[in-house]
């Protein structure tokens, strides 16, 4: 569920010649999600995981804009949709205390990659009358390794408190960041997860336009642990 945040919005980047920001493209919808992790080493796992969100909304143009070669009024009617889609691969070891058996409380180190794409349509469908399109459409992905930590307490032996923290930025370039806080409960071979998750995004900055917006919202899992 997503929940207080920054919603996507389009901005001028540095190669602007004029009015290219655009904000509000829509509040986001419920992003389904899935993961998958594999032990590798006695203290390491490779996680894989995925989300996908989309939003839209209506809205008039504050002022003159021309976005993705397309350029629109101050007042037209705006339909505005976007998809935001998000894979990363990361490795997770123990990284104190570094000994056995492993302490209730412990902390993981995160080595990241991620890639981040955002699609946007924009229509000014009361001027579609002419006979000639008024849509456009455009998109920009970020493809950035990422780092990070996560700490975890085992309340029992069935109840895990886990906060996560990653991401990775250039000055004047794009950055991605990532947080997580779960309470997990497992008895065999199944795994119940809930808590909250945000995820903030740049896109670069050295182009036309550039996107970003920041989501953070509830959310609840399941997972099955398969075993030998």
């Amino acid at each position: 569920m997503t929940g207080p945040g920054i919603e996507p919005g389009i901005y001028g980047g540095s190669q602007t010649l004029c009015c290219d920001t655009l904000t509000g493209l829509g509040r986001p919808h419920r992003s389904p999600g899935v993961e998958a992790s594999l032990p590798i080493t006695r203290t390491g796992e490779l996680h894989l995981e995925y989300f996908r969100v989309k939003g839209d909304t209506n809205q008039y143009a504050a002022a003159n804009v021309d976005l993705f070669a397309a350029g629109y009024g101050q007042g037209d009617y705006l339909a505005t949709q976007f998809q935001v889609q998000s894979a990363k691969l990361y490795l997770e070891d123990l990284l104190w205390p570094h000994k056995f058996p492993v302490a209730k409380f412990r902390v993981r180190s995160l080595w990241e990659v991620e890639w981040l794409q955002i699609k946007t349509g924009i229509d000014a469908p009361y001027l579609d009358t002419t006979g000639v399109s008024a849509a456009t459409s455009g998109s920009h992905q970020i493809i950035f390794p990422a780092f990070g930590l996560a700490a975890e307490y085992a309340i029992s032996p069935h109840v895990l408190l886990k906060a996560s923290i990653s991401g990775f930025g250039l000055v004047h370039k794009a950055d991605i960041a990532d947080a997580e806080v779960a309470l997990s409960y497992r008895r065999g071979m199944w795994e119940i997860r809930g808590g909250g998750k945000a995820n903030h995004f740049k896109t670069s900055p050295n182009s036309t336009e550039y996107m970003s917006a920041t989501f953070a919202g509830a959310f609840v899992g399941v997972r099955w642990h398969w075993s030998l």
